[in-house]
């Protein structure tokens, strides 16, 4: 029996074929292009609360880090709870050392959750521009309760005022409003640590809705505590894992503990650069 194609059918069913196809493949290569877009913005953010004469192991990891991660490492730099009165040469030489490695030094100031007075934290700011080179300004001690963003969007420009393209990262710790980002339509910060704390909560944290109307590189991690093996379910690379699906673009973990849980980097380290610069946390 011979068969007849009607070519009108054929011809449909071809291009409705193609057109699937090629929407999938679309699908597809946005897919991987948004997970390759958030994997590079999965960035490390180290409170280097060690001094480089006295711990220069520590600064020595984070100039490895940095050269395996270019542009994805900042140090938190600090001297005594900010820049200190002077300069120190240790840290002149640290923050070279690191720049020239491609990473990048932020300073540190506290604002007493918006209770010190803007002009101590201002003479604070001042300092780190007149003693170091510097990438940008960490702020700790950030309020999360409404009525503190104006005191913080005038921090946020007086720091762009010293160099416009200053990182400034503010540090609540915690969940924290929207207008801590954006406030009247303007920045109060470039980064904001959504959490910093210890072990197991490193795994049950939850980032608020609104975070989802941007992009991860707002959103910082750190973790303390955090063994380098498998311990009661967890190890740094769940705590990494957990940060990226809570969408914080920049993240730190380390098995220092309290009292300063930022006074050196943890043996795994390395590891941890690794872990991140293959983009293992990606599901």
């Amino acid at each position: 029996m011979a068969f007849s194609i009607d070519s009108h059918a054929h011809s449909t069913s071809i291009s409705t074929f193609l057109i699937l196809a090629l929407f999938a493949a679309a699908t597809q290569l946005v897919y991987h292009h948004r997970l390759g877009a958030e994997a590079a913005s999965m960035q490390v953010m180290v409170p280097a609360y060690f001094n480089p004469t006295g711990n220069a192991a520590a600064w020595a990891a984070l100039n490895s880090a940095a050269s395996s991660l270019p542009n994805r490492v900042v140090a938190i730099a600090n001297p005594s709870n900010g820049p200190s009165t002077s300069q120190q040469s240790d840290y002149v030489a640290a923050i070279s050392s690191l720049h020239s490695a491609s990473g990048r030094v932020v300073g540190y100031v506290y604002s007493g959750y918006g209770n010190r007075a803007l002009a101590s934290v201002k003479a604070d700011i001042d300092s780190w521009y007149a003693f170091y080179s510097i990438d940008g300004i960490f702020i700790d001690e950030v309020a999360n309760t409404d009525g503190e963003q104006s005191y913080y969007q005038q921090l946020y420009q007086y720091i762009k005022s010293k160099n416009s393209s200053s990182l400034v990262v503010n540090n609540p710790g915690t969940s924290t409003l929207s207008s801590y980002l954006f406030y009247n339509g303007t920045r109060v910060a470039d980064v904001i640590c959504v959490f910093e704390s210890s072990g197991a909560a490193a795994l049950q944290w939850t980032t608020q809705s609104w975070t989802s109307s941007y992009d991860p590189s707002n959103f910082l991690a750190l973790a303390y505590n955090t063994s380098d093996v498998d311990v009661e379910d967890f190890d740094y690379g769940d705590v990494i894992d957990h940060a990226y699906q809570q969408r914080a673009g920049w993240v730190y973990v380390t098995s220092d503990t309290l009292p300063n849980p930022w006074d050196t980097v943890p043996s795994y380290f390395s590891n941890e650069i690794e872990y991140i610069a293959e983009d293992n946390y990606l599901p």
